[in-house]
């Protein structure tokens, strides 16, 4: 919704979550020529005379490190950082390990997330920065058949509900296609697009496999674990 909105005015967003395929990210605006030769690497631009990602953005990222046997999940880890007083504009992706974790977060409130020393009923150590690596991001392939690509029907098919209730979920805001909210009944779905489901957490069209005899898709959905 920013990009569309930004580019409508002419202008060059470029987006950063602090690694590559983040989801949730900063929006910057560059003068001139920074906006239209901004390279992959900024280290390759001259123009950006060796400066990184973090230097153009107040991103930074909050390392979590806790045994092995406590397994925490996404949502506690959100909930321990609000329950910090921060807002969730305030906080970028969230991405957990077995042992660990990866909190962005906005510059100006690293502090604040690195002295967090719960999660839940966990006791949690921290350290500022990327002190390991990214997280393998798991999933699992759910094979599917469906009426067709409509977004209730993709949505009925990962929650397992009727296509009523799925259609009472987006009307309700509570689907998003690919992090937009999406509250068409009736819009169709593509190969790559993630559905994210309140309650039920995040899908991804991976791949239609086929048509039955029937008319009926056989599809793959790759669900966030």
């Amino acid at each position: 919704m920013a990009a569309d909105a930004v580019r409508a005015e002419n202008a060059n967003p470029i987006f950063c979550g602090g690694y590559d395929g983040a989801a949730r990210n900063v929006c910057g605006f560059f003068e001139g020529t920074y906006a239209e030769d901004y390279p992959e690497n900024v280290d390759d631009c001259e123009a950006f005379q060796g400066m990184t990602k973090k230097d153009l953005y107040p991103i930074c990222a909050v390392t979590f490190s806790y045994r092995k046997v406590d397994k925490l999940t996404h949502r506690d880890f959100l909930g321990a950082v609000l329950g910090a007083g921060l807002e969730r504009s305030m906080l970028g992706d969230i991405l957990v390990a077995e042992d660990y974790a990866i909190v962005f977060c906005l510059d100006v409130v690293q502090e604040i997330v690195a002295g967090i020393t719960k999660v839940g009923k966990i006791g949690v150590k921290t350290n500022c920065g990327l002190t390991r690596g990214l997280p393998v991001i798991k999933t699992e392939t759910l094979e599917k058949t469906v009426s067709s690509l409509r977004l209730d029907c993709i949505v009925g098919a990962c929650t397992n509900l009727s296509r009523d209730k799925s259609a009472s979920l987006i009307r309700s805001g509570m689907i998003s296609a690919d992090f937009s909210v999406c509250q068409n009944v009736s819009f169709t779905v593509s190969e790559g697009t993630v559905i994210s489901i309140r309650g039920y957490g995040r899908f991804r069209l991976a791949r239609i496999v086929g048509e039955s005899k029937k008319g009926r898709l056989h599809i793959n959905v790759e669900k966030s674990v």
